[in-house]
C-alpha cells in the first residue's frame, strides 16, 4: 500500500484498506520473505568460506534492496490478497500462488543482483554471481509456494 505520495505504507491494525485487498499474512510478509531468502544467501557464503565481516554486510545489503524491492511492488500485500480473494475456477488459487512464486522470486533475484555492487564478492566471478542471485530468488519463490501444501 502507498499514500497519497508514493511511499509505501506498512500494515498497522485496523488500517483501512481499498476494496478486496487484504492485510499481509502472517509467515509471508517482507521481513518472512527476506528471511527466507538470507538464510540460504547465508548458507551458501559459508560454504564458500567468506569471512564472518563481509557475510554481516552482505546480509545487510541483501535485506536493504529485497526490501526495497518488495516495498515498490507491495509484495506481502499482493500475496495476501491474490492468495484470498474467491475463485471461480478451484486451480486459480494454486495458479496464482506459483505466478506470485516466479514473480516474486524474481524481484528477489533483481534486488539480489543489486545488492552485490561495489561488493569484493564479485571478484569470486559469474557463476558465484548467479548462485548467488539464484539462491536469494529460490528462497523467496519456495516461501510463496508453500501457500499451495494442503493445510495452508
Amino acid at each position: 500500500m502507498k499514500d497519497k505520495q508514493g511511499h509505501y505504507q506498512p500494515y498497522t491494525p485496523g488500517m483501512k484498506l481499498p476494496d478486496g485487498v487484504f492485510p499481509p499474512m502472517p509467515g509471508y510478509t517482507h521481513a518472512d520473505l527476506i528471511a527466507a531468502a538470507a538464510t540460504r544467501v547465508e548458507a551458501l557464503l559459508k560454504a564458500n568460506d567468506v569471512d564472518p565481516t563481509l557475510i554481516r554486510e552482505t546480509l545487510i545489503a541483501l535485506a536493504t534492496h529485497l526490501n526495497a524491492k518488495f516495498e515498490e511492488q507491495g509484495v506481502e500485500y499482493q500475496i495476501s490478497s491474490w492468495y484470498q480473494k474467491p475463485y471461480d475456477d478451484p486451480n486459480g488459487r494454486r495458479n496464482s500462488v506459483e505466478r506470485m512464486g516466479e514473480h516474486f522470486g524474481a524481484a528477489a533475484v533483481d534486488g539480489a543482483a543489486d545488492s552485490l555492487s561495489g561488493s569484493p564478492l564479485l571478484l569470486k566471478g559469474r557463476e558465484f554471481y548467479k548462485e548467488f542471485i539464484g539462491t536469494a530468488g529460490d528462497g523467496v519463490h519456495d516461501l510463496i509456494v508453500t501457500l499451495n501444501k494442503p493445510g495452508s
